[in-house]
Order: C-alpha cells, then sequence, then structure tokens
C-alpha cells in the first residue's frame, strides 16, 4: 500500500490522485497557508479505511461503552474513529480563509512565483565566491544545471563553507538569521535518511555521533569536521523578491569572506592573535580594577563591592546558589526571565545573605554560616557533578512566589574539581582544567573591558545612523565579575595571565555569547531586542562563536589543602598586570 507525504507538496504542486492513486495522503495546512499551526488532514481510501484499526478509544470516537468489563463499540465512519477528543474547531474555521486565497490566487500561479523565488535565489547563492573562488554554498538535492527548471521544488536546503574549507554550523546560521528577522529551519528535518545520504555520513558516521553525545535538536552541527545537519528556506505564496534580496544579503554580510581589516584595527581574529610573540609578565600602564560584581544566586542581579576575598572557587559566594524547577531542572534567565528582577546582597560583618523581589513585601534573609541538614543527592549543572544543600519550605515558597513558578532553593557545598586531558589550540589551556567550581558555566570569572564596552558603543552608534533610537550598552549587560579599564580596546583577548595585587588570575578564552545579552531590564519589565548580539556578530565571531569578555580561574593554593591558603582580597583602584600568549 502507498503512503504519499504531501505535507509540503500541496502548497505548489498537490499529487493528482487520479494519477497516482495512493491509499493515504497526508497533509498541512500549516504548509499551505502559513496558519493554523498544527493542523493538517489525512486522506483516505475507503477502502482502505477499514485497515485502520485503533486497539484504544478516547473522547468522542465510541457509540457506546462499559465501565466494568471490555465492552466497547465505535463509531461507524472513519473520521469519527480517528478524531480523539475535541477537535480545535477555531483554526479548522480559519481553513476557509485559507482556501478562499488559495483559489483566487491558483495553485499554479502559486508554484510559479516560489519556483521563480528559489530558482534566482540557487542561482546567486551558486554564484557566491570567497576570495580563493571557493564556493560559499553547498546545496543539496537537485544538481545545479538544472536550475533553470521552473518546476523546481520552492524549498532550498544548503550547508555553507568557509573559505578554508570548513563548515559553518547550522545553528550558527540559525543564531545569526534570528537577529536578522529572517526565519529558516535547520537540523535534519525529521528526514534522517535524506540527511544521512546527502551529508555523506555513514552508518558508523551516525552511532559515532550519537555516542559523542548528538541528539536531535542540539546544538553539535559539526562533528569530526563534518556537518550533522543543514540549513533549509522554504518559499510561500506570499514570499516577495524582497524577501529573496534580504536573505541573499543576509548571506553576503555574514558568511563571504572579506579582508581582514576594520576602520580601528578591532576586528576579533584569533589565528592573528595566537601569533603574538609570548612576553614576560609586564605592567600594562595605566590599567586599573573599576569594578568588582558578586552574583550570590545564579541568573539573579549582582551586587556592587570596593573590596572582595578570594577562594580556591574563585570570588567567595560567587554564583553559590542557584533555583531548581519542580523537575530538576536548572533556572536561569534564558528559561525565566523574572529571575533578573530578583536582588541580592551579602553583608559578610552580619554573615547574612539579603534577597529582595518586587513580587514579595518581606526583604529574605539567609545566612551564610548556618549548617543546614538538608543535604541532597548531587544535581548536574551543564555537565559538572555537585552536592548541594537545600532549604525549608518557607525559603522554596518565597523564590516561588518571586518567580511565579514552584522551585527549591540549593546551596553548592561541594564540586568535583575537573581535569585537562588535552592542551588547546597553541598551547592554550582547555575549558576542562584543574580548578574548584561553583554554579558558573565555564571560567570562575568573567572580565570585561571599559575600553570594549566602548568600542562596541561606537560601532552601535554608527549602524543607528538612520535616525533610529541609539542603543547603548554598558559593562554591566554582560553580568562582568570584574571590570578594568585603561587597556586598548580587546587587548585582553591576548591576555594569558593576569594579577590584580597579589592575585594571579588564567585565562580560559574568550566568552561565547548568546541573545542573553539583549534581554535588559526596564521598570521591571524584560525588554527584548537584536542588539548589541547582532553588532558583536559583524565583527567578533569565530568558528561559530560571538566573542565578548574573557573567562579566567583563580590558580592560587590548587596544589595544597584549601585550609592553608592563604585568603587575598581584590580591591578597586588595583593596577593590572598581564602577560599576553
Amino acid at each position: 500500500m502507498v503512503l504519499i507525504d504531501a505535507a509540503k507538496g500541496c502548497a505548489t504542486e498537490p499529487p493528482n490522485l487520479g494519477v497516482y492513486p495512493a491509499d493515504f495522503v497526508v497533509c498541512s495546512f500549516y504548509k499551505i497557508f502559513g496558519y493554523p499551526t498544527g493542523l493538517g488532514a489525512l486522506i483516505v481510501k475507503n477502502e482502505a479505511a477499514s485497515l485502520l484499526n485503533k486497539t484504544y478509544f478516547s473522547g468522542g470516537t465510541v457509540a457506546a461503552s462499559i465501565a466494568d468489563i471490555d465492552f466497547a463499540k465505535q463509531r461507524k465512519n472513519i473520521e469519527q474513529v480517528l478524531e480523539d477528543g475535541t477537535i480545535s474547531f477555531l483554526s479548522i474555521a480559519s481553513l476557509r480563509h485559507g482556501f478562499k486565497i488559495i483559489d483566487m490566487l491558483t495553485t499554479s500561479a502559486i508554484a510559479r512565483h516560489t519556483a521563480s523565488l528559489a530558482t534566482y535565489v540557487r542561482k546567486k547563492m551558486l554564484e557566491m565566491k570567497h576570495n580563493n573562488k571557493k564556493n560559499v554554498c553547498i546545496i543539496y538535492g537537485q544538481q545545479a544545471s538544472k536550475v533553470a527548471d521552473l518546476k523546481m521544488s520552492p524549498t532550498i536546503t544548503f550547508n555553507l563553507k568557509r573559505e578554508d574549507g570548513t563548515w559553518f554550523g547550522y545553528r550558527e546560521v540559525e543564531k545569526l538569521a534570528s537577529l536578522s528577522g529572517i526565519h529558516l529551519r535547520t537540523g535534519c528535518f525529521c528526514n534522517p535518511g535524506a540527511c544521512a545520504k546527502y551529508l555523506g555520513l555513514s552508518h558508523s558516521d551516525l552511532v559515532s555521533n550519537f555516542e559523542a553525545g548528538h541528539v536531535c535538536w542540539d546544538d553539535n552541527d559539526v562533528i569530526k569536521g563534518k556537518p550533522t545537519g543543514a540549513v533549509r528556506i522554504s518559499f510561500g505564496y506570499i514570499s516577495t523578491y524582497q524577501d529573496a534580496e534580504e536573505f541573499l544579503k543576509f548571506l553576503e554580510s555574514s558568511f563571504l569572506s572579506k579582508p581582514i581589516a576594520s576602520n580601528n584595527g578591532y576586528t576579533l581574529n584569533m589565528n592573528m592573535l595566537n601569533l603574538v610573540d609570548n612576553r614576560s609578565q609586564q605592567v600594562v600602564p595605566d590599567v586599573r580594577l573599576k569594578s568588582i560584581i558578586i552574583y550570590p544566586v545564579k541568573s539573579c542581579q549582582g551586587f556592587s563591592v570596593q573590596s572582595w576575598p578570594l577562594t580556591t572557587g574563585g570570588l567567595k559566594y560567587d554564583r553559590e546558589w542557584l533555583l531548581q524547577g519542580s523537575g530538576g531542572e536548572i533556572l536561569t534567565q534564558k528559561r525565566v526571565p523574572e529571575l533578573g528582577s530578583i536582588r541580592t546582597l551579602i553583608n559578610l560583618e552580619l554573615g547574612k545573605l539579603f534577597v529582595e523581589s518586587p513580587k514579595r513585601k518581606d526583604k529574605l534573609q539567609i545566612s551564610l554560616l548556618e549548617n543546614l541538614t538538608h543535604l541532597t543527592a548531587e544535581v548536574d549543572v551543564y555537565g559538572q557533578r555537585y552536592e548541594v544543600e537545600s532549604y525549608d519550605d518557607k525559603v522554596n515558597t518565597w523564590f516561588s512566589e518571586a518567580i511565579g513558578r514552584h522551585c527549591t532553593f540549593v546551596r553548592c557545598s561541594n564540586s568535583k574539581k575537573r581535569s585537562c586531558t588535552f592542551a588547546g589550540k597553541n598551547g592554550r589551556l582547555c575549558r576542562d582544567t584543574r580548578s574548584k567550581l561553583s554554579f558558573v558555566n565555564e571560567g570562575q570569572l568573567l572580565l570585561i573591558s571599559e575600553q570594549s564596552v566602548s568600542d562596541l558603543n561606537s560601532r552601535l552608534s554608527s549602524s543607528n545612523g538612520n535616525g533610529k533610537q541609539q542603543m547603548l550598552v554598558d559593562a554591566m549587560r554582560f553580568r562582568p565579575n570584574i571590570v578594568i579599564s585603561g587597556s586598548m580596546p580587546y587587548d585582553e583577548d591576548n591576555w594569558k595571565e593576569l594579577c590584580i595585587g597579589e592575585a594571579c588570575f588564567t585565562s580560559m578564552g574568550g566568552c561565547n555569547r548568546c541573545q542573553m545579552i539583549n534581554l535588559h531590564q526596564s521598570s521591571g519589565q524584560v525588554i527584548k531586542s537584536k542588539e548589541p548580539l547582532a553588532t558583536l556578530a559583524s565583527y567578533r565571531r569565530e568558528k561559530g562563536k560571538i566573542m565578548f569578555g574573557v573567562l579566567f580561574n583563580y590558580e592560587d593554593g590548587l596544589d595544597g589543602e584549601e585550609e592553608t591558603v592563604a585568603e587575598r582580597w581584590l580591591q578597586v583602584g588595583q593596577e593590572v598586570h598581564s602577560s599576553t600568549w
């Protein structure tokens, strides 16, 4: 028997069942009209309907049933048997408007329009070349020689290559496209057979990728030099040539190689940076520690101090607490933006953590020295195992009401020290280095340079010279632990080691930024925009990562017992000493 998956095909070239007498056809109204999402149809040949026997039933599909014994009689019509529960009447009612548009435009006209758009874009994509004349776009499916055929599909599946022949990952493409207001699909598109065929992935490749941790929907877009998925764009009746031009402009500006140069020389180029000769430690003139910020609770607001002690885990009490959801998941501002409105403060003399929320009238006070007895099992935070202590219901209720969802407040009591099993590129330390960590993602603390922020703001100003209101950012947008002042923009990219006072730190490399830096709080509301990540992506992108700021680990005392380590303090105004790679 034959089933035709016409989910997309029905939008431009529905199958002629007189010519192709299939037994079943599935289609998607979303792919025909663009609305409503999640509504489709199963078309069943009458002779095949008797084969669709269900072994269960639910609301609306039976004529009669008896609760105490195994007795149920299905309704007579096949659509009554298969439509479980209450159907989406409002969505179905909207279909008449969609069909009205299709009938008015006609399917043949839509097919010609979308095919011409796709043909034009394919042609332009194949013409795109890097400086070394190598192709930027690798298009899958139809051969390039048939690109003029107007019967080609209105979808284009492709991957992008760098000038050196390596691949841009599909997640990188998706991230940058979203910043440009372009919506596309990435991955294997629920079609693992075609994915493996066109990407040249053998069975052993697929098994190896899975064993390496790759699953559908994750961010592992390139493994061992091969892409694990692709990018797909689709044109519909509502698409325009302006849409096509915007997409092509996006490819050219984001992925086409250009001479490495910028007006002020601050464009990121990691390969050039790695060629800087090693130098002995020296004082960088006039570079000083400008600010110290502590974030006791992960993803909540931090507070600034003039001086603060260090431990083997970094800044004392930094990211020592976090919130877990009802399913044990780690709550961050990505998942719960309300965390950004919770204010924190630690008073070392009183030995207390103070927490405030606009949704709670009372201020929460938590002792730093109290020994908790609610020891829980180990928890996993981004691949790192921690032993945690939990709090009573009063504390959990306070946070649950503050963020509007049930959660548990926990404190890090112990973390296993990570060990480095390989060296990074050009001798740099790998991220998994030896250090005690609190609930941080990678490095113990993040450094931001005021001069680098100033350079970013100058770019934001120039990009908004079209009459729109200028959007400037400050260092706090990036949630730094230490802010320095006096260096040249992006000098920190080259720092191998850093000494502030008697405290020394080792660079873990640049910090990969995400859309979190586009969120900011204003009058208790979370405001979203595409900046500053979009501007950073234009000049601070390296191998799929958008870098801004540098992560450091405090290495003092790692070879001895923690109790014997002399407590050192950071003080605002201290000179900054550095050595470069």
